[in-house]
């Protein structure tokens, strides 16, 4: 018969007592082992429930479509809705997975993922030699996830570091495997991964770091940009070639691992250099493209960015964009020939790029040396729309090949003397000044200002001139804007003060930090172009400009559903300047491009003949030029130097480099924005002037000048200022006393006056003199538009009652005759004498 238990057997103990054996099963340990493994199942059950189970469920949610869904070209139109170019926002261009060389393959399946072709979208052998490893080392060494996984975790965006986004991108990556081929997984991964540098796909960065297509990768380069996928931006060849050089031959090792790739001929390609070759960026690209790219990012984000197929309407005028490129080139390049020029041209940089790949191909140069760096003479140029800030045109350098900085949107440079309307500006918003107001224009002390030195005398700091003079005695506050007079200028800055300025310039549009010292009134504070554009569109509209610059007006997906429309709030513009103030400098700016610093825009240039403002700038040493100017409806700005400051050359004038530029601009705007008037405001009181003492004209005021004949004829020496109600003025012209004026004309204006009748001017008549009254121009003679462009009289006021009617003056008449001569005459008291207390 069978018993449950055998004969025990017996045991002696410890202290050699006999006894019985039991068997394993009946022993507390095995009890214990038994119940630890029970309470493993129950916790990896309710892990499972719990955890595992939910993750699998929610591993069905995600639609796989999605990896499909790769970026598909941009379509980008212009202000008129015709297009511009088409191109991926991301830098990615798709390629078929035959375009990708088997090595390439190879290399990225012995680097990522050795047992891809074996596994189901887990690779658990892996995942378990990773944990050995890395309880070994104590810390996260190793990575196990697989080339579907990491497709899964970069489509999905699952970028969380825990363990359950470890399990849900496993079940991902199994659901792929079961729907995907192992080809086209590749493709997938292949095309969407980023490899460093905004190159998104393997093809933008074969062209990116090579300069060629993927499909004519070499085994060194293929391994090169597989050994960026674990940390791109920190390996990537161009800034990183020793870590680059290190992970490729690391990748070459492990070809020759797994077999795809001969010992030998890994240990021969090892010792290869790692030679670049790139093409800097896409090449349909540009610097507005560029900035395209870079705010549809901003505005969509980069996710939805990622998937493409967008409409994008710009702001650009494609004809003053080819306009701007075309004279900043042209304009630069003619300063590059002028004789002496000392500095490196844009034609000796592409000399110095296809020498430099030259060598690296022949191997006479370490690989890991750098891409020259560009140093010759950069440009910017910006042109917006003065009633919305929309951008009509940008130039950010002479080539976006070479560098890809943007020198019209984030390049700070000093302003030099183009910022001096602001101080102006400054100062007209003081109750008391106007452009007539007197300030000396005398030598400072250069540690008054502290530019260029603190010993010494300042002198006139980038002004247009190669003699620049001082005028040794007080000028009007408009002829030192208009002439560029620095030491007036800094007089004037300072009777306002460093505050008052920068607070007029930051609600005019820069927004850059300014510095406070007595340089800010010189332009020593750095600036953008674009706040410059935005702080001079204040001038031409009273004050009144956009409240920021913008690019992209509409985005539209690929079913034409509005994706970011532009708001109308945002278009709207903003008061941010005394509109007194801003029209008086406005005027001012006028006489500065027609007659002072901007004058050759006129003479040599040939501005057309409409409305419009303009100051050169010139920082200290010829270091940084500038030119900004306006029209009634468009801003525009050039600057140019070099990116590491430096002089230009001594004499370089912006009114010489940069004007001519500036001026081809401006004249291909009036097409589309049809410059007109500037009005002042309606508050603002019209004076007239002496243009030779700066105060109040007299009937006086006139100057000799010769006409085409070589015959002398007096003109009106004034002009009209508007002042804002209240300003104290000068008295009368104290220059001007009628000695030499025709003698009709000095009667006159005697009789003008001085209201003296005897002096107005009498003819013969019969042996007799006559009075003849003076008649009085009521308006203007011509009405509307004159074709002969002549001079027009000015209206003297005259007085008249409240309706309007004129005043009736009192006549003399003879006395009247009365029947009765003999009438007693009514005799009136003389008044009392008139006590005067002196």
């Amino acid at each position: 018969m069978f018993r449950d238990d055998p004969d025990p057997q017996p045991v002696r103990n410890w202290r050699g007592e006999a006894g019985l054996k039991l068997p394993f099963y009946r022993r507390g340990w095995f009890s214990a082992l038994v119940a630890l493994f029970i309470l493993g199942l129950v916790a990896a059950f309710g892990i499972y429930s719990v955890v595992v189970a939910p993750l699998r469920r929610d591993s069905e949610k995600f639609d796989l479509e999605e990896l499909k869904k790769l970026e598909s070209a941009s379509i980008i139109y212009d202000r008129n809705g015709d297009e511009m170019a088409r191109l991926y926002v991301l830098n990615r261009t798709p390629v078929p997975i035959t375009d990708v060389p088997q090595h390439f393959i190879d290399a990225l399946v012995a680097q990522e993922d050795s047992r891809f072709f074996k596994h189901d979208g887990v690779d658990y052998i892996g995942l378990m030699r990773a944990v050995w490893l890395n309880l070994q080392a104590g810390e996260v060494t190793q990575g196990a996830s697989t080339i579907t996984q990491q497709l899964a975790r970069q489509t999905f965006k699952l970028l969380e570091k825990s363990y359950k986004r470890k399990i849900l991108e496993a079940f991902i990556a199994q659901r792929i495997e079961k729907q995907f081929s192992k080809p086209e997984i590749l493709e997938l991964y292949l095309n969407r991964i980023f490899f460093g540098a905004n190159f998104y796909g393997v093809q933008a960065a074969a062209r990116g770091y090579f300069g060629k297509d993927v499909k004519e990768l070499t085994i060194e380069e293929s391994a090169t940009i597989v050994g960026l996928i674990k940390s791109p931006n920190n390996i990537q060849p161009i800034k990183h070639p020793q870590r680059a050089l290190k992970e490729r031959n690391y990748v070459l090792e492990r070809m020759a691992i797994e077999g795809t790739l001969a010992p030998e001929d890994a240990e021969k390609i090892k010792l290869k250099p790692l030679i670049t070759a790139p093409q800097s960026s896409d090449p349909r690209l540009s610097y507005v493209f560029d900035a395209v790219r870079r705010e549809v990012v901003d505005l969509v984000g980069e996710e939805r960015a990622s998937i493409g197929g967008f409409r994008i309407f710009t702001s650009i005028d494609q004809d003053l964009q080819k306009t701007a490129e075309t004279a900043m080139s042209r304009h630069l390049a003619e300063v590059e020939k002028r004789p002496g020029y000392e500095h490196q041209t844009f034609d000796q940089f592409r000399a110095i790029i296809s020498d430099y790949r030259g060598r690296l191909k022949r191997g006479e140069i370490d690989p890991a040396t750098p891409r020259p760096k560009p140093e010759y003479l950069q440009g910017a140029a910006l042109m917006i729309d003065n009633k919305d800030g929309s951008i009509l045109a940008m130039v950010g350098g002479r080539d976006f090949g070479d560098s890809q900085f943007n020198r019209a949107t984030d390049g700070l440079r000093p302003v030099g003397t183009a910022f001096t309307p602001l101080v102006y500006a400054a100062a007209f918003s003081s109750p008391g000044v106007y452009p007539g107001t007197k300030v000396d224009d005398a030598p400072l002390d250069n540690r008054r200002v502290m530019i260029g030195g603190l010993t010494g005398i300042l002198g006139e700091w980038g002004a247009e001139v190669d003699n620049p003079k001082w005028s040794q005695a007080p000028m009007s506050s408009r002829e030192a804007l208009v002439q560029g007079r620095n030491s007036a200028t800094v007089r004037l800055g300072e009777r306002v003060g460093v505050p008052m300025v920068k607070q007029v310039a930051q609600k005019a549009g820069v927004t850059s930090e300014m510095r406070d010292y007595p340089s800010t009134f010189l332009g020593a504070s750095e600036a953008k172009l674009s706040e410059m554009c935005l702080a001079y569109s204040n001038f031409p509209t009273l004050g009144s400009r956009p409240q920021k610059l913008h690019l992209i007006q509409r985005i539209t997906d690929s079913n034409e559903k509005a994706v970011f429309q532009i708001a109308e709030s945002a278009l709207q513009s903003v008061q941010s300047m005394d509109p007194i103030a801003a029209y008086q400098t406005h005027t001012c700016l006028v006489d500065a491009l027609h007659r002072g610093t901007g004058s050759p825009a006129v003479t040599d240039y040939k501005l057309g003949d409409f409305v419009a403002g303009g100051k050169t700038g010139t920082h200290y040493e010829f270091k940084d030029l500038w030119f900004l100017g306006y029209t009634s409806g468009v801003t525009c700005g050039v600057w140019a130097g070099f990116d590491k400051q430096k002089t230009i050359f001594p004499g370089a004038f912006s009114n010489r480099i940069l004007l001519p530029a500036w001026v081809d601009m401006v004249n291909a705007s009036t097409t589309r924005f049809v410059p007109r008037e500037i009005t002042p405001p309606q508050v603002a009181e019209r004076v007239e002037i002496c243009q030779r003492s700066g105060m109040r004209a007299t009937d006086y005021c006139y100057e000799k000048v010769k006409g085409p004949d070589g015959r002398e004829k007096s003109v009106r020496a004034t002009y009209f200022e508007y002042i804002r109600p209240g300003t104290p003025l000068e008295g009368f012209c104290n220059a001007h006393t009628g000695e030499g004026l025709p003698k009709e004309i000095a009667q006159f204006q005697h009789q003008n006056t001085f209201g003296n009748v005897e002096a107005a001017p009498m003819i013969a008549d019969s042996a007799k003199w006559v009075h003849i009254e003076p008649v009085r121009m009521q308006a203007l003679t011509v009405i509307g538009e004159d074709p002969y462009n002549s001079e027009q009289a000015v209206p003297r006021a005259r007085p008249v009652n409240d309706d309007g009617s004129p005043i009736r003056k009192a006549i003399p008449v003879d006395a009247v005759n009365d029947e009765k001569d003999d009438a007693p005459v009514l005799k009136l008291a003389p008044p009392p004498p008139m006590k005067i207390d002196l």
